[in-house]
């Protein structure tokens, strides 16, 4: 690892159902780019969306033990039906590593930014069926009126590296008609595929409707933790970023090299 011998050093661990949660990587590499990056994804059971929560549940679980072994100083639950599986364990913070997920942050940012309160979720089916995010966000605005609407096609069209052009275009006019029927002013995207096809929904939903990434929201939160416990790497350089996947290594990083150019040097099969 590059870095200090102490613990600063440890690598952040990040995880997700497969290529979605590089979005939330990318926020964190960009805030804090000395840290060392370990991202681990279970694209052998992709995708999540679909599956119990208390599989996922059980997935995310032995992956856990992944991070342990690899000395992680924290992970993050970089993918919003993980999120939803695990909350009360994450909220009681029972595991052995510090970890948090992405749904918190994401919804903070959508209680605090949205004008009307009238807050749209794209999400996968799992997330939604959850209700994660509505619980989360009228916690914070009790006022708000949230409406979900699951978008299962975005999330496979993401991790094959399609993210623009007519046809998914026309996929995210129709996963969305229904939020924006209800005239939101925000929208969560509340699958970390979804942020990498952040410009054409953009395009879609105008300039009205703020989007609201939680990576990004997660990344800010990842910054204050690690300084709160005198953990943010100094460096002197570059953090290194390692993947690991549970499907096919080669195919993982020629989807990566699409969607975060330059982003993962390397993979390994777990």
């Amino acid at each position: 690892m590059t870095g200090t011998t102490d613990d600063s050093a440890r690598p952040i661990g990040f995880f997700d159902s497969g290529e979605g949660g590089l979005t939330v990587a990318r926020a964190v590499a960009e805030l804090l780019p000395r840290e060392n990056l370990l991202y681990a994804c279970d694209t052998a059971h992709f995708p999540y969306g679909p599956r119990p929560l208390a599989e996922v549940r059980a997935f995310f679980l032995r992956f856990m033990e992944f991070f342990v072994e690899h000395s992680c100083k924290l992970v993050i639950v970089a993918c919003n039906t993980a999120t939803a599986a695990t909350i009360d364990l994450l909220k009681a913070g029972a595991f052995p590593v510090p970890a948090l997920g992405v749904v918190q942050p994401g919804a903070a940012l959508a209680a605090r930014v949205s004008a009307t309160g009238r807050i749209g979720v794209a999400a996968t089916q799992g997330t939604c069926d959850s209700g994660i995010y509505p619980r989360t966000i009228r916690d914070i605005r009790p006022d708000a009126m949230v409406i979900q609407q699951a978008c299962p096609i975005l999330v496979i069209r993401a991790e094959e590296g399609v993210i623009s052009g007519p046809e998914v275009r026309a996929e995210v006019e129709q996963c969305l008609a229904p939020i924006l029927a209800e005239r939101v002013d925000t929208l969560v995207l509340g699958c970390t595929h979804f942020p990498h096809m952040a410009a054409v929904i953009a395009d879609v939903v105008g300039p009205r409707v703020r989007l609201v990434d939680p990576g990004q929201a997660t990344a800010a939160h990842v910054a204050a933790l690690l300084d709160a416990r005198g953990l943010r790497n100094p460096g002197p350089g570059p953090g290194e970023r390692r993947a690991f996947t549970t499907g096919d290594p080669e195919r993982f990083l020629e989807v990566a090299c699409r969607l975060w150019p330059g982003g993962v040097g390397a993979a390994e099969q777990i």
